[in-house]
This record gives structure tokens, C-alpha cells and sequence, in this order.
């Protein structure tokens, strides 16, 4: 069963068999149960195995034996606890040799039991004081245990006769450990064990498992890391050499006869005698070794320098250092697993003080960054969600180097453009958010702000989108979010630090002073915010704004339900900009045209908007003209507000319209004005009063006949509006009764106008317009709900003098008006229930006793 060259196991066992009539069976711990691996059985071998199952003879029995009473038994135990100080037994030798003994059967050690065992046994011997301390009996014990290791290895590895490179794989990662042990004589042990293997691998022809074979890089790493301490030089030495000549033949396995295979053998004729004065420093070594890793391989170099820099580390930070920075300098295939290296750089950069170490880091993230942007971006969005210090402190690595933060700032644009609602898992919602609070981090670098600039238009629209995204109250709670950490509030911030960062910190300061921050994040006024903000930012560059228009088109015209709005709201900003083409309005048109009629209130108030920033620019206007009829019919709506948009844009497009055009329009427009000259809005009140004017002056010596009957109607709702409270409101008043008198030709009311003598007018007027006197009658009885006392006053005078003009056949119409004045009798002003009840009571005598002739002096 043993191969030449090992210790015969059974010899082992003899030296430690029990004095006649002792069995091993019968030892204490075999007596214990333990969680241990199912026993070997020789008497249910697999069917594909069964030529392995011969009977045994007595010899080899007593052997099978023995190995199953210790899987059985605690023996592991025993090595487990086996005394650190000393060597004062056989038993790790044996344990070692029974596993030994146990790779030669079937079925054979499986990957956890195997590695739970080697485990033990590593610990057990590495633990050990350094062996210059040991003496005698237990010198030649620990130098037998060590070679019973070495052959239990070996015995392991061809468990199959072909060497198992999987195997090997297994024992490396539990031996790799010990190459970091805080006792330099454990880190011996390791590379010892490791140079024993490296030299049996490295002489055989063929290996199963060389494709699948992963832990080269981490191999090589630990021995670089070992080899400054001068105890281990020597024995690391040696361990490049054969590690090197295993390297190059694993390497040869893949590739056939290709040139690349007869380079492979040239290299391997390095004679070990040269390591010592070819390869002395630790970029030497990197280089030699670096240039065959492959890209996985080269990862897990770089990765095990990393963890080494830490403080904590027992490794020269030095050497860490060299070994991060050649092997990003050695030619090679593309890095793998980027990912890795960046949670490696999170997970560490807090525990490296050292200047230099720092240093290096930076350079390596930032050399990532460069070659590998969308992985490193990726993978540093999944630790900024609360964006610490280290994460922080990483985007400004990243943003401090102009050619790197180019290509992070286009990954992040991605990661915002992803539109998180779009997704189902958390990780894919939560990235935009991380995205928003990386680039606040990097806006807030001032070495980055050309290429922020070259960037903006696209920032600023993706931004935009991502505010609206989480000022959505169904796409975020807000309430269970603190307040700085809340979606919509960081890519508020994020906007901001961008707008300042690009050089527009005039109109962050605008923005900021008309409350558009506040209204960006609220969902009502979202809307009104983004128009702030593209008012703020359309004096930004030709080239900027030419991209965002077109930016902006796309979007409007596929119809995205959740940019729509915002799209919108920023694009009918850029129509005030002079230098869009004619091809670009006549889209712009369309757009708006259309958009009039959508059911959408804020869709028609935005689009409103438009019309009336191309109506700014005396130049555009011209093109409105057509639209006249759909503006008209918004001013049917509720909304007040878009009322209101109405007729401002009505009032520019007539201006800009010849007379003879003006003057057949302004009759319509004015019909349509009627309601809202009483309007209990101050702000359309005084804009439907400023519109009739400029009718009044558009038509003035052209159609009179026409116009004739809707001046007529606005004069006592404006005759009673002299008497708002508000300045403004009668001021406009009077300079459009002024207009009206002049329209009219009217110069006996032209002059009580002019004196602003309300009731000699009220008097002129009632007196030429008899007939009307029920009409104007229905139009006073509404401001009898006014709110304000003035007008409140205004009108029951008024109802009292237009009422008497009424003949004997409308008693009903007085009764009703006598009723409606009776209510006021307890208005909460004195002075309103003293006028309506003189009021009634002159009614009731007139009702009785009417004059011959009613007028004010009566």
C-alpha cells in the first residue's frame, strides 16, 4: 500500500500498539460520541469500485481498523487540544498518517471533512514554539511529524494516482491563512509546506483539474508577503523557485504547442541559482510572476496586497504597497472580478493611516476607474446608499482626476436614466438614489467642474427626472425617511451642488429666493418648481440649450407619463430663447396645440405657458395667430389659473395682429370676458379689465356697431369696481370706464368719469339706458355677496337707484330684490345693514307711490 520513500504507516501503529490484552478499541475517548464524517466500510463498496474491495489481509484489516476507530473516535479531539508548548506525543503523527493511510482507499475524503482535518492538523504542528527550541527526543518527534505532514499532503493530492489540482486548491486555501500568522515561525511552517508542494506539482507532466485551478494569485501574494522577514527568506526563495516552475507548467497544460507554450519552456530554464540575484526586491518578483496570472489570478494579487496595507496587518506595509503598484503596471489581460477589488479598497481604506499606503490606494481605484468605470461605479453605488465617510471619500478619489471622472460621471448619468420605478428588486430601485448622492459628493470637487460642464445638459434633464421620480408620495414614504436622507431632498441637493459646481450659482440664488427648492419637492407644486428652474438655466450656452431642446422633443413625443410634465414644463422655458429656428417653432406648435386640448389641467396650463412665452417675442407672434380659437376655448375652463394664462396670451396675440384682423377677433374675445370682470379673484379680475381696455383701443374707430353691446354690459360691474379696496383694481377701473366713454362717444359720462364721480355716472347711465335697467339690476345683485364692504355699499345704492326705473309690471322683480336686501339687515358690518334697510324701506314706498320721474336727486 505505501509508495517508496514514505514512512511505513504500519510501523507507526506498531510503535504505539498497546502492552498484550489491550485493545485500542477500548480507549476512554473511543467510547464518546462525536459529530463526526460517516466511517469507512469495506463491506458496501460502490459498483464501479468494487475491484478496490478486495478482502484485506490481517495486516491490512488491523490498518482499516484503526482508521475507523479514529473517524469514530475523538481523535481529532485530541489533535485539537493537543498542548502548543510542546511535542510530547505521537499522536499528530499518527492522526497524520492514518489520513495518509485513508487517501489510498474509497471512497475518499470529501472537501469539508478533508479541510476540517487539515485544518486540525495544521493548527496542531504550526502552533508549535520555533524549532530551535526543541531538543532531543522532541526535536526528532516535531522533524517526523513535519515529514509525516508532508507525505500526508503528497498522499492526498494523488488520491487518485493522478495529482488532483482541485485537491491542491483545498489545502492551500487552509494552508494560505497561516502565511499571515502573527508567529513568524508559523509563517514558515506554511511557505515550507507550501515549497513541498510546489516542488511535487511542479514535476508532474499531468494534473486533473489545471483549468479549474483559482487560487495561483492569493498563492503568490502570500509568499511575496512572507518574504522580507529574514527567517523566512531563504525558505521563500525556494518557494518562488519551484512555485515559479509550477506556475509555468500549469500554464504549458493549456496550451498545446502554441508559440506561447514554447516561450513557457524557454522561461522555465531559469536555473534556481539565479533567483537570488535576479529576483531581489519585491517589484522584481511582482513583475516575474504578474505577467502569467491571468485576469481572475491578477484580481486576487491585487486583492490580497489591499487587505495587507491595513494597519493592523502583520505584513510590511511596504511591500503591500509595491507589489498593489507593479502589478498594475505588468502587461496582461483585462482585470475580472473588478468588483471585488473595489469592496476590498470600502472595506479597508478606513485602516490605512500610512501616507504612502493611502496614496497607492487612491492610485488604484483611480486606475480602475479609468480602465473598468462601469464596474466601479456599479459596485460603489451598493455601498453609497447612506454614503459614509468611505464611500464619500472614494467618489472624491474618483472626481479629483480629470481623466477618470469623465467616464464616472457617464456611468452615473446611466444608473439615473435606469428610471427606477421600472424595476422590481430594491437593489435596481435603490441605485438611482445611491447615484444622486454619489454626484453631490462630486459636484462638491472643484477639479471636476470642465467636465461637469461638458456634461450638464444631460445631468441636469436626468436630475430633473429623478426629483420627479421620488416627489411621486407613491414612490417613496417620506415620512418614515429623515428628512436630509429622503430621496427627493438628496437629488434636490444633488441639483443644486450641480448648478453650482457648472458655474450657475446666480441662479441657484434665484431659485433659491423664489421658493423653488421648496416646490421641486412637493408634489402639487412640482411642476411650478421645474419651471423655476428652467427659467434659472436657459441662460446657459447655445449648445447647451440646443441639446436639451432636442433632449426634451424626444421625450415629449414619445409621451413617457412621468417625464411628460416635467418635460414639458422645462421645455415651454426654452421658447423665450431667440435663437430657435423655424423648423424648431413650427414643432413647437404642434406640440402645444395639441397639448390645449389634453384632459390634463396642468398639461393646458403648461401649454399656456408656452404660448405665451413664444408671444413675448414680437418676432414669434405672428405664428400664434391661428391658435386664437383654442385659446378662446380655455378660457371655458374652472381652473382659474389657466383663465388666467388665457387671457394673457390673448392680450399678446391681439397685439400682435393688424387692426382689421384685431378688431373682427376682439368682439369674440370680449363677449368671453364678461364673466370674469367681477370674478372674486383680484389677479383675473384685473387681467379680464386690462384686456377690455386694450379691445376698447384696438377697435376703436373700426367696429363700433359690434362692439357696442359688450361695452355696455361692463360698465356697472365696473362703475360698482371703482370701489375695491385694492388700488390697483381701481385705478384700471377707472382708465377703462375712460376708454369705454370714449368708445362710445359718451362725453357728458366721459366727464363724470374723469372726475371719478361714481353716482353721477351710475345716474348718466341709468337715466340713457332705461330699458336696461333689469339687466344692469341682475348684474349688481351679485356683488351683494362680496366680501368686501365697499362693494357691498357700492351695490344696494346702485340696486336703489336702478330699481325705480322699473315700471309698475315688475312688483315680483322688486319684492325679490326688497327679500335679497332684507338678508343683509344683518350683515357684520353697520354700516351695510343701515343702507339696505333705507333701501327697502325707499322700495316699498316706491312700490306704493312711484314718481312720475326717478333719478338720482330724487
Amino acid at each position: 500500500m505505501a509508495e517508496a520513500g514514505r514512512p511505513e504507516p504500519r510501523r507507526a501503529w506498531e510503535e504505539t500498539k498497546p502492552p498484550p490484552g489491550k485493545s485500542r478499541r477500548k480507549r476512554p475517548w473511543q467510547q464518546q460520541e462525536l459529530c463526526v464524517p460517516q466511517p469507512f466500510r469495506a463491506d458496501s463498496p460502490s459498483p464501479s469500485n468494487t475491484a478496490c474491495f478486495m478482502e484485506p489481509d490481517s495486516e491490512e484489516k488491523e490498518a482499516l481498523d484503526y482508521i475507523d476507530a479514529f473517524l469514530k473516535g475523538n481523535e481529532q479531539e485530541l489533535i485539537h487540544h493537543e498542548s502548543i508548548d510542546s511535542l510530547t506525543d505521537m499522536v499528530c503523527q499518527q492522526a497524520m498518517l492514518t489520513i495518509m493511510e485513508l487517501s489510498t482507499v474509497k471512497p475518499p475524503l470529501q472537501g469539508l471533512e478533508q479541510s476540517s482535518l487539515l485544518a486540525t492538523c495544521f493548527s496542531s504542528v504550526f502552533s508549535l514554539p520555533p524549532a530551535e527550541t526543541m531538543q532531543g527526543v522532541e526535536a526528532a518527534l516535531y522533524t517526523k511529524t513535519l515529514r509525516a505532514m508532508d507525505e500526508m499532503l503528497k498522499a492526498l493530492v494523488c488520491e487518485d494516482q493522478e495529482p488532483n489540482l482541485l485537491v491542491v486548491e483545498n489545502i492551500l486555501e487552509v494552508l494560505l491563512p497561516w502565511t499571515a500568522s502573527k508567529e513568524v515561525h508559523g509563517q514558515l511552517r506554511a511557505v515550507e509546506r507550501i515549497t513541498f508542494l510546489m516542488k511535487f506539482m511542479a514535476c508532474q507532466p499531468k494534473c486533473k483539474g489545471a483549468e479549474e485551478f483559482r487560487v495561483l494569485g492569493q498563492l503568490v501574494a502570500c509568499v511575496i508577503l512572507c518574504h522580507p522577514e529574514q527567517e523566512i527568506c531563504q525558505s521563500s526563495m525556494e518557494a518562488f523557485y519551484h512555485l515559479y516552475s509550477f506556475m509555468l507548467q500549469l500554464k504549458s497544460m493549456t496550451l498545446a504547442n502554441s508559440e506561447e507554450y514554447w516561450q513557457l519552456l524557454e522561461d522555465r530554464q531559469i536555473p534556481y541559482g539565479s533567483w537570488d540575484i535576479l529576483f531581489t526586491d519585491t517589484s522584481d518578483i511582482t513583475w516575474m510572476f504578474g505577467k502569467y496570472l491571468n485576469g481572475s489570478e491578477r484580481m486576487d494579487f491585487l486583492c490580497t496586497a489591499i487587505d495587507s496595507m491595513r494597519d493592523t496587518s502583520i505584513h510590511d506595509s511596504v511591500v503591500a504597497r509595491h507589489m498593489l503598484h507593479e502589478i498594475l503596471m505588468v502587461p496582461g489581460p483585462r482585470l475580472e472580478r473588478v468588483s471585488e477589488a473595489v469592496m476590498s479598497i470600502y472595506k479597508n481604506l478606513d485602516s490605512i493611516s500610512e501616507t504612502l499606503s493611502w496614496k497607492e490606494v487612491f492610485r488604484t481605484l483611480f486606475v480602475l476607474g479609468n480602465q473598468y468605470s462601469e464596474e466601479v461605479v456599479r459596485t460603489l453605488l451598493g455601498c453609497s446608499l447612506s454614503c459614509d465617510s468611505v464611500a464619500a471619500e472614494m467618489w472624491w478619489m474618483l472626481a479629483s482626476h480629470c481623466q477618470t471622472i469623465g467616464k464616472v460621471l457617464k456611468e452615473l448619468l446611466n444608473t439615473l436614466r435606469e428610471q427606477p420605478l421600472h424595476h422590481h428588486h430594491v437593489s435596481q430601485r435603490e441605485a438611482p438614489l445611491a447615484a444622486t448622492r454619489a454626484l453631490y459628493k462630486i459636484f462638491k470637487e472643484q477639479n471636476c467642474r470642465q467636465q461637469v460642464k461638458e456634461l450638464f445638459p444631460q445631468l441636469s434633464i436626468a436630475l430633473l427626472f429623478q426629483i420627479t421620480y421620488t416627489v411621486e408620495p407613491s414612490m417613496h414614504n417620506q415620512e418614515d425617511t429623515p428628512a436630509p436622507l429622503s430621496p427627493v431632498r438628496c437629488a434636490v441637493n444633488a441639483m443644486q451642488a450641480l448648478l453650482q459646481c457648472a458655474g450657475y450659482r446666480d441662479q441657484t440664488t434665484f431659485i433659491h429666493k423664489q421658493g423653488g427648492w421648496g416646490m421641486l419637492m412637493n408634489a402639487d407644486m412640482h411642476h411650478k418648481g421645474v419651471l423655476l428652474l428652467a427659467r434659472a438655466m436657459v441662460s446657459g450656452s447655445f449648445q447647451e440649450r440646443c441639446w436639451i431642446f432636442q433632449e426634451l422633443m424626444a421625450i415629449l413625443n414619445c409621451r413617457d407619463d412621468r417625464q411628460y410634465i416635467p418635460a414639458m414644463a422645462f421645455f415651454i422655458q426654452l421658447l423665450q430663447c431667440p435663437d430657435l429656428g423655424n423648423k424648431q417653432e413650427d414643432a413647437i406648435l404642434d406640440q402645444l396645440s395639441g397639448q390645449l386640448r389634453d384632459p390634463n389641467t396642468v398639461v393646458c396650463w403648461l401649454a399656456l405657458k408656452g404660448l405665451l412665452n413664444l408671444s413675448l417675442c414680437p418676432e414669434k407672434v405672428g405664428k400664434l395667430q391661428h391658435l386664437l380659437p383654442e385659446v378662446l376655448e380655455q378660457l371655458q375652463e374652472i381652473d382659474r389659473d389657466i383663465i388666467a394664462e388665457a387671457i394673457t396670451v390673448l392680450k399678446n396675440i391681439l397685439a400682435g395682429m393688424d387692426r382689421q384682423s384685431a378688431s373682427r377677433a376682439a368682439v369674440q374675445v370680449a363677449e368671453k370676458l364678461l364673466p370674469f370682470i367681477d370674478d372674486v379673484s383680484s389677479r383675473l379680475r384685473v387681467l379680464s379689465i386690462t384686456l377690455f381696455k386694450h379691445l376698447l383701443e384696438l377697435v376703436r374707430g373700426l367696429d363700433r356697431r359690434r362692439m357696442k353691446e359688450p361695452v355696455l354690459q361692463n360698465l356697472v360691474p365696473l362703475l360698482l369696481l371703482v370701489h375695491d379696496e385694492r388700488p390697483k383694481v381701481s385705478q384700471v377701473c377707472w382708465n377703462t370706464l375712460s376708454s369705454a366713454a370714449e368708445f362710445l362717444k359718451w362725453h357728458q359720462l366721459g366727464g363724470f368719469i374723469q372726475r371719478k364721480d361714481t353716482w353721477q355716472s351710475c345716474d348718466c347711465l341709468l337715466t340713457r339706458y332705461k330699458g336696461r335697467a333689469n339687466n344692469f339690476l341682475c348684474q349688481t345683485m351679485a356683488f351683494l355677496e362680496n366680501p368686501q364692504t365697499p362693494l357691498r355699499q357700492a351695490a344696494i345704492r346702485f340696486i336703489g337707484l336702478a330699481a325705480r326705473q322699473l315700471d309698475q309690471r315688475s312688483q315680483d322683480k322688486l319684492d325679490a330684490i326688497c327679500n335679497d336686501l332684507k338678508g343683509l339687515q344683518q350683515d357684520s358690518n353697520s354700516s351695510v345693514q343701515s343702507l339696505a334697510s333705507q333701501t327697502i324701506f325707499i322700495l316699498e314706498a316706491f312700490k306704493n307711490h312711484p314718481p312720475a320721474h326717478s333719478s338720482l336727486w330724487t
